[in-house]
């Protein structure tokens, strides 16, 4: 992909345009999870097809155009290895194929092919296309919904790894921290690890809970964390002095993400010394510049009605809701942050 700069601009355009066969090759391959199988040792494609139970000619042809891409390489002797864009998709990498099997399966390719529906209307292309909502789906769809947990377990360690983000935040100020919507407390777990003096509450959906104890004894915190089971857009647990909301704001529009601020403001009450801590992709406000946060907005628009914000945005929104922003700093190569509020 790397050579599709080198390309004239006729050609980038209809590479551009070429976008569904990629996303279905990526599909094809994480589906079979060909890189964990190249990872193990360089593989022909019949070794491939032997492996997967495909047919041979058709894995040839669908390999190829992988290698075009720069996803696998072809040696001369005609076996496949891995590239480093397809480390991700090993097991010793960052373990991307849950979420590439997300990115590239029903929900997303039947979602953004309502896009136009959405910039219509406003309203999320997906309940258009499903005639239900995303967590609705999730619901009546059970393997779909842990697809989806696995990939938000994914995200965590992406955002974890952006720059090292929480070693630049300072947490070690806090004695108590809640995660709210913090899934399965990958999150709430690496900062309880670096910070033995804390306590944790982890709040989500008791389906997801039921997931977090094995995690958090991974950790080595599961004593140092009380797991609660609720609605944030009802209510959240009172008496932390520091409440993070880790992508989860984004999945929802102005009205709902300043609805549920607000109940985070509630629990924080009069007291003065809480913090509430954002931790979300800021969009560049530079036309013209390439930042994947505005795609990954798309996404939210589709899927949930949601969006990424740029700083003004947060800022904006956070006041709406008895808060005031106090930091957003910029990170370097990466638009993930902590934005930091305090209770006004």
């Amino acid at each position: 992909m790397s050579r599709n700069a080198e390309l004239p601009a006729f050609d980038r355009l209809l590479f551009l345009l070429y976008g569904v066969r990629i996303v279905a090759v990526l599909n094809v391959v994480a589906e079979l999870d060909i890189a964990g199988l190249i990872h193990e040792r360089p593989r022909t494609a019949r070794e491939l097809a032997e492996a997967t139970g495909t047919q041979e000619r058709v894995l040839r042809r669908v390999l190829r155009a992988a290698t075009a891409i720069e996803v696998f390489a072809e040696l001369p002797d005609g076996r496949y290895v891995l590239t480093p864009e397809a480390e991700s998709l090993a097991p010793s990498g960052f373990g991307l194929r849950d979420m590439t099997l997300f990115n590239t399966g029903e929900i997303f390719t039947t979602g953004f092919a309502a896009l136009l529906h959405s910039v219509r209307t406003g309203e999320p292309a997906f309940d258009h296309a499903f005639g239900t909502s995303l967590y609705a789906y999730f619901d009546e769809h059970p393997a779909a919904g842990e697809l989806f947990d696995r990939c938000m377990l994914q995200r965590s360690r992406l955002v974890i790894n952006a720059g090292d983000l929480l070693a630049t935040t300072d947490l070690g100020r806090f004695s108590r921290i809640a995660d709210i919507g913090g899934g399965r407390g990958h999150f709430l777990g690496e900062v309880l690890s670096r910070h033995r003096h804390m306590t944790g509450l982890l709040f989500e959906r008791q389906s997801v809970l039921d997931h977090a104890p094995a995690l958090l004894d991974q950790y080595g915190v599961e004593d140092r964390v009380d797991l609660v089971a609720g609605d944030y857009f009802e209510a959240v647990p009172a008496g932390c002095d520091a409440y993070m909301l880790n992508a989860v704001l984004n999945a929802y529009d102005d009205d709902r993400a300043a609805h549920l601020l607000e109940r985070v403001r509630e629990a924080i009450g009069t007291r003065a010394d809480p913090r509430l801590l954002i931790c979300e992709k800021v969009v560049s406000h530079q036309p013209n510049k390439w930042d994947y946060s505005k795609l990954v907005d798309l996404d939210l628009l589709v899927l949930t009605g949601g969006g990424e914000r740029t700083a003004a945005e947060w800022r904006e929104l956070t006041s709406r809701a008895g808060f005031e922003l106090v930091s957003a700093p910029a990170r370097k190569g990466s638009p993930w942050t902590v934005l930091e509020c305090r209770p006004v």
